[in-house]
């Protein structure tokens, strides 16, 4: 992870265990023809081990004062490209897979930075609290969000001691696979909360009017906009929730629309 020397303002922490660092690359089960992309490579020790195992790391860090760090890595290595910056904001560049140990601050923008890149599979260190939600697919934004995009596993949970300075929570490790919306022909809540995400500046009625229509072309089926208003109607959700933008949404009313689709 990455954080600033003096403070913890970018609230950010090192993994400092060296059995869980090797674990960690372990489980992105390299190859030397993978491209790697690395959010948070903090003082490198992660970093070093990538560049052995893989054909190409690039490495996004926000704190230039790690930037040392960053050339003596570039210095040893001739495959790894180093990018300065915030990773909620700059390009990641099209790769095999993602590693990042990230501030739990961030994981909600981050989930949806990744939305908009593409990789094969992004293996993440994130709060165990978050990882726990994605897992038992509890109805709440964030992991309605995660698991209508990816197919997320747990590999291992984390204590607080693996980390210097100490995070408060403890930590999961996990792997995210993205989800082909083809693939979710057969799952209809997924695929019409998948569509509802990539347009959370509309209403949810509007919305979820055009997923419901989407969903019947994956299907090679037509629905016109009055059948498919006839069906949001169906729902009985609140007409306050309905005329709400999505991204304006709670965590009680997600879990309201979940349950009221069929």
């Amino acid at each position: 992870m990455e954080f600033e020397n003096d403070t913890n303002y970018l609230d950010q922490h090192f993994l400092v265990n060296k059995s869980i660092i090797n674990a960690f690359v372990d489980e992105a089960h390299l190859s030397v023809e993978e491209s790697v992309v690395e959010i948070g490579p903090g003082k490198g020790q992660i970093s070093d081990t990538l560049a052995r195992r893989c054909g190409h790391l690039t490495c996004i860090e926000i704190d230039r004062n790690l930037e040392h760090f960053m050339n003596v890595l570039k210095d040893k290595y001739d495959n790894v490209d180093i990018i300065y910056g915030n990773a909620l904001n700059v390009y990641i560049p099209e790769c095999d897979k993602i590693i990042s140990a990230l501030p739990y601050s961030i994981t909600e923008p981050f989930i949806e930075k990744l939305l908009r890149c593409s990789f094969k599979e992004c293996l993440l260190i994130v709060g165990k609290k978050y990882a726990d939600s994605v897992i038992n697919k509890e109805l709440n934004k964030l992991a309605l969000l995660t698991n209508s995009f990816f197919e997320v596993t747990k590999i291992m949970d984390i204590s607080r001691e693996a980390f210097d300075p100490m995070p408060r929570v403890m930590s999961s490790m996990i792997r995210l696979v993205p989800i082909k919306r083809e693939s979710l022909k057969t799952s209809f809540k997924r695929f019409i909360f998948r569509e509802m995400f990539f347009h959370r500046d509309k209403k949810l009625k509007n919305n979820l009017m055009e997923a419901l229509i989407e969903f019947a072309k994956l299907h090679d089926q037509k629905l016109t906009k009055k059948e498919s208003k006839a069906v949001v109607d169906s729902y009985n959700i609140p007409k306050e929730t309905l005329n709400k933008l999505m991204e304006n949404l709670s965590n009680e009313e997600y879990m309201i629309i979940y349950n009221s689709l069929k």
